[in-house]
């Protein structure tokens, strides 16, 4: 009856600590863990089970359970294996590593040698102990375990927050303090005189608890490199848009200032053609002259000239590429809304979709613009046809072009600029027609008017 009960712990404690081990990686690196990668988990903690019963030692089992989560980084989390297989390996250590310090402190407090025997119930009450506590760390950090259906919603990256739970940076702080105290742990228990342990395997376990504490620091030092490669590409990324955006502006008003330039041409023409009674051709005159006016003018769309502009000359072109357009904005006024961020998302947004709708068939050639105010939330609307389908990887949108290292930081541009604001950005498509959604938290800004 105990050995059926201690199989029974085992397989269930297993379990846990692969399970636990994936949703606290998802909550570091931010990848999708879906249906059929918990199954293969519950499946692998089965086999690790009967490893233990046949029994193999320690490092056996280990390994076994090491090959399980290789075998799903490989077969569902295309893209992450060589960071999620690093993770889990120091995850196993750091969870060895409490299974051995829980048990032996909990008989140092009950002055009782019985937690140190791996079949006592005594022993598996510290293995329970240490499931529980790694499921708390994994409930505190649920919202880093996105589903399949939010990463297909929301940004590329990302790593992105998704409102619902600290970001992947709170993980990385758990695992670290864990790390530290896990090393402290390993060191005060071998100077303790109460219980009688094996020299020589809480010496290994101080030297795997520096290892580990070592491979968290070394991390989170390549993420933070990572992090400031990613946000060079992103300054260079918002540079090349607005030069080609003032080059866009640029060309309009030179448009502007040689019509303005030609107007007295133009005047004299219409005064022959009406002093010699052609009415027809003045007015055909009349409407050529229109056409260029008529892309070229400015509308003013929010206030901020920039935003101005840029729509203006987002919405010109379109039309020159016989783009249908249609824009509607209920644009709040004074806002801690930077002009520079907004023209960031704007400017992505509209390129991408510009560029997708020139290859769109001709029912699918359109770009719809909204923008409006809830309460203190900006809500920003880009909808537009496409002739192909967005291509994504791991749930995020990637660039179709070939060179990936240029092109592909638009979105991610636009993200950072949203962040800013507690912001998010989320992207569907479906028969055709692909949708951005930009949500952009604002407060008001007052104004101070002086009198004279």
């Amino acid at each position: 009856m105990m050995e059926g009960c201690r199989i029974v712990s085992y397989l269930l404690t297993n379990e846990l600590r692969l399970l636990l081990g994936l949703c606290l990686v998802a909550g570091v690196v931010q990848f999708s863990l879906d249906r059929q990668a918990l199954l293969l988990a519950v499946f692998g903690g089965g086999m690790v089970t009967l490893c233990q019963a046949a029994p193999l030692p320690d490092t056996g089992v280990v390994a076994v359970e090491l090959l399980v989560m290789a075998a799903i980084a490989r077969s569902r989390l295309r893209g992450w294996e060589n960071r999620c297989l690093f993770l889990m390996f120091f995850y196993e250590v750091g969870v060895g590593l409490w299974d051995f310090l829980v048990p032996a402190w909990l008989g140092v407090a009950f002055r009782s040698e019985r937690f140190l025997a791996a079949d006592a119930p005594e022993h598996l009450a510290g293995i329970w102990a240490v499931r529980l506590l790694v499921a708390a760390a994994v409930f505190a950090l649920r919202g880093n375990c996105p589903s399949s259906a939010e990463l297909n919603e929301h940004r590329p990256s990302s790593a992105e927050p998704n409102g619902r739970g600290p970001s992947s940076a709170a993980a990385a702080r758990l695992v670290s303090a864990a790390a530290v105290a896990g090393l402290f742990g390993a060191v005060t228990l071998s100077q303790q005189t109460v219980l009688p342990t094996d020299e020589d395997e809480v010496g290994t376990w101080i030297i795997l608890s520096m290892i580990l504490l070592f491979a968290v620091l070394f991390y989170r030092l390549s993420r933070q490199r990572e992090t400031e490669l990613e946000l060079a590409r992103l300054r260079e990324e918002q540079a090349e848009i607005l030069e080609r955006d003032y080059e866009a502006l640029s060309r309009t008003y030179d448009e502007n200032a040689k019509l303005y330039h030609d107007l007295h041409n133009h005047l004299e023409v219409l005064y022959h053609c009406l002093a010699r009674g052609n009415v027809q051709e003045a007015m055909q005159y009349c409407e050529d002259l229109r056409t260029p006016i008529r892309e070229i003018s400015q509308t003013v769309w929010t206030g901020d000239k920039a935003l101005d502009y840029l729509i203006s000359s987002k919405v010109a072109l379109a039309r020159q590429e016989q783009i249908r357009t249609e824009v509607k904005i209920e644009y709040p006024r004074n806002t801690n809304i930077r002009s520079v961020d907004l023209t960031t998302i704007l400017g992505n947004l509209l390129n991408n979709a510009l560029e997708a709708a020139r290859m769109a068939p001709e029912p699918l050639r359109f770009l719809n613009l909204t923008i409006r105010r809830i309460h203190e939330m900006l809500i920003v609307k880009v909808e537009n046809g496409y002739g192909e389908a967005p291509v994504q990887e791991n749930g995020a949108l990637v660039t179709s072009k070939e060179n990936r290292t240029l092109h592909g930081w638009g979105l991610k541009s636009a993200l950072t600029a949203a962040e800013r604001y507690d912001g998010s950005i989320q992207t569907d498509y479906a028969d055709g027609v692909f949708r951005a959604v930009v949500t952009l938290s604002f407060q008001p800004v007052k104004t101070e008017f002086k009198s004279h």
